[in-house]
């Protein structure tokens, strides 16, 4: 016991005993997440269901609640969730907790902050902090964040034990978990009706060689099925796919654009592209639309009851989807379009291409997208991530502003999954795109449709893990600048900073932007509903899909091998988030990964399993690309260079942390023939550094 005044069951409030649990007097939902806040059920995997009421959930500014009728389908939390409680006068140092800064701490004997299996006792990879990203100290939670993706559909135990303070003062734990810890007797039905859950609990722990009296809060949740995350996405898959025949997708192409290349000073001169190809193809659509536009969400009928979406009209509505296609020089032995013959022809290898964050197709010509296809011989070819499109920013301003509008934007994104697998098809298909004239010369085809591959950066490197879970079409695929687990990723990234502020309510508008309507005022608010949306955001970005990529496939889903590519100190894709995706992965770390030092963990990628021999390894690996240390020149301004990335839930800006690499490895020489070598029917992972880091814009180490 650490208190010698035994806390008084009169003090605890029991007032919203139902929907609140009572461990944590601090914050209704905390300590999150927990199975106070499931049922029994069944029919489920898992044997839960979620169940919050809409009364424990924070209201916007406009007085609007939340609806968690689509959280509640859930038969558990998410495996990537961040666990949440609020510890007043916590110091983490004092106390020993495990930090970004040394995971390796997790194992150590007296850990004060522990995430057990329930079942077997063992240690998860975790690290723990303090809400860096509010302001005021009442709002600081103390977040625990997994490393490595927990399993779906197990039962998890959080433990708090010998916290300190900031004078090394051992914390004492709140009444009402002393009341079960110190088995303080009462005679109050809110408190005795859990009684038994915490002696249960309690004896669990004992059993994996925790103390109670060492306790200052422990709980207990059940992260979702891999069919009750996975579900909805296969089922689309699955019937769309079957709705085909075995044939290709319908395709019209809308125009074709033809370069030369002789002449810089002509209109109409590409020195890398000979061919643009611009068309459509159908989809069939699962949302609750016609068009299947922005905001539109899943579309479930009376009939079948299954749960699942399914199509409007008798089953039969289709949508449109837009692509691009780049038909470079190299395809042709150089030559234009108008020039080629059929001895010409060098068919390309043909590629999807995954664009950035709420951009859209045209970011396939990009330069140094182009330049790998003319240098590689690479056809690529785009649709927009519907759902996460450009279109879509509307849709996402509105839901960061009341949460209730979340769930539809989750729907399409997975809808824009379906559509680049469909596309992926109308490549491979001998009846699809290849079969048109505008992907022939002289007759021949342009592409070789004998494997499409996989290529895409910063969001098309997060969604990519969705897909390259899912697809039945592609095998080998590029993740760049990767990461998964938005919740872990928002508050890290430049790149939040305007949804942020729509989030808080305070936008102002402009540059063709509404100013905020609603928003949570309260910061710790905000921090919960982070982690409480990635439950949902699990369908539809790699998160849910990235433990099925390279084992463990999904039904009716081969395996795939993945490259990522890593920029150090990434300001707008965390690497905390890209390691978290390699272990959950299974890839293997290429070595050495970085300058010596520059990583702020003492002991650089824990539990990270490395490439032993590159020459004869062709399995999933995680490359790192340094940009090397900030560089300053005689006025102090910054000139080159990255910092490691903060080790607080805070973004890293310029200058303070250098300049943003994240777009130098996709333009970097080695790194594009690391991925043309990986990018092959008989694709292996090829280290084009030596045996040094890999390092980008010709920095040398």
């Amino acid at each position: 016991n650490n208190s010698a005044i035994p806390p008084d069951p009169n003090q605890v409030d029991l007032s919203a005993a139902e929907r609140c649990s009572i461990l944590d007097a601090n914050y209704c939902l905390f300590p999150w997440p927990s199975d106070y806040y499931t049922r029994a059920d069944d029919s489920t995997p898992t044997g839960r269901r979620v169940s919050i009421a809409q009364a424990s959930l924070p209201t916007n500014r406009a007085s609007q609640p939340i609806d968690p009728a689509e959280w509640n389908r859930n038969d558990g939390f998410s495996p990537n969730q961040t666990l949440m409680a609020r510890v007043p006068d916590l110091d983490l140092t004092r106390s020993g907790a495990v930090r970004i800064t040394d995971l390796s701490a997790y194992q150590d004997a007296d850990a004060p902050i522990l995430l057990l299996d329930a079942e077997t006792g063992e240690r998860q990879l975790i690290w723990a902090e303090l809400d860096a990203s509010v302001e005021q100290d009442a709002n600081r939670a103390l977040l625990i964040r997994p490393a490595r993706q927990l399993q779906k559909g197990r039962r998890y135990i959080a433990v708090l034990r010998n916290l300190r303070d900031s004078s090394g003062e051992r914390l004492q734990a709140g009444d009402a978990f002393r009341i079960y810890r110190d088995r303080v007797a009462t005679e109050r039905e809110g408190i005795e009706d859990r009684r038994a859950e915490m002696e249960g609990l309690f004896a669990t722990l004992e059993g994996h060689g925790i103390e109670r009296d060492d306790l200052y809060l422990a709980w207990s949740f059940t992260t979702a099925s891999r069919a009750n995350t996975t579900e909805r996405l296969l089922h689309v898959r699955d019937q769309a796919t079957a709705s085909l025949g075995g044939n290709a997708p319908a395709f019209q192409i809308v125009e074709t654009e033809d370069y030369q290349n002789d002449d810089p000073d002509l209109a109409g001169f590409d020195a890398e592209i000979a061919r643009v190809i611009r068309g459509t193809f159908t989809v069939p659509n699962f949302l609750d639309t016609d068009s299947g536009g922005p905001g539109s969400g899943f579309f479930y009928a009376d009939l079948p009851d299954d749960g699942l979406p399914d199509r409007m009209n008798a089953g039969t509505n289709t949508l449109t989807a837009d692509f691009t296609c780049r038909v470079p020089y190299a395809a042709l032995s150089g030559q234009t379009t108008a020039n080629a013959q059929a001895s010409d022809v060098t068919p390309a290898r043909p590629s999807l291409y995954g664009h950035g964050l709420l951009g859209s197709r045209s970011e396939v010509g990009a330069g140094n997208v182009d330049d790998m296809a003319n240098t590689h011989n690479m056809m690529f070819c785009a649709t927009d991530w519907i759902g996460f499109a450009s279109a879509d920013v509307p849709v996402a301003i509105n839901a960061f502003q009341n949460f209730s509008a979340m769930p539809p934007f989750f729907d399409r994104t997975q809808q824009g999954v379906l559509n680049f697998e469909f596309l992926a098809r109308a490549l491979e298909s001998g009846t699809g795109l290849g079969s048109d004239p505008a992907f022939r010369v002289d007759g021949v085809p342009v592409f070789d449709n004998d494997e499409i591959f996989y290529d895409g950066n910063s969001q098309g490197g997060i969604l990519g893990g969705a897909f390259m879970g899912i697809t039945q079409t592609v095998n080998r695929g590029v993740l760049g600048v990767p990461g998964m687990n938005y919740s872990l990723l928002l508050r890290r990234s430049v790149d939040f900073a305007p949804f942020a502020a729509y989030f808080a309510g305070v936008a102002p508008g402009g540059n063709g932007l509404p100013p905020a309507t609603g928003g949570y005022a309260n910061e710790l608010d905000r921090t919960f509903l982070l982690s409480f949306l990635q439950m949902l955001w699990d369908r539809a970005e790699g998160s849910g899909y990235a433990a099925h990529i390279a084992s463990n496939p999904l039904p009716n889903t081969p395996t795939h091998e993945v490259l990522l590519h890593v920029a150090f100190g990434d300001h707008q894709v965390s690497i905390w988030s890209a390691d978290l995706l390699a272990r959950t992965i299974g890839a293997r770390l290429r070595t050495p990964a970085l300058i010596q030092g520059r990583h702020p963990d003492t002991n650089p990628f824990v539990e990270l399993p490395t490439i032993d021999d590159p020459q004869s390894y062709d399995g999933s690996a995680i490359v790192y690309w340094d940009n090397g240390p900030v560089q300053q020149d005689g006025e102090g301004n910054v000139v080159a260079g990255t910092a490691p990335p903060p080790i607080t839930n805070t973004p890293p800006t310029e200058p303070a942390f250098g300049v943003d690499p994240h777009a130098f490895p996709r333009a970097d020489d080695n790194a594009q023939q690391q991925k043309s070598d990986f990018l092959r029917a008989d694709g292996t992972f090829s280290d084009t550094c030596g045996n040094n880091p890999c390092t980008v814009r010709g920095f040398t180490p």
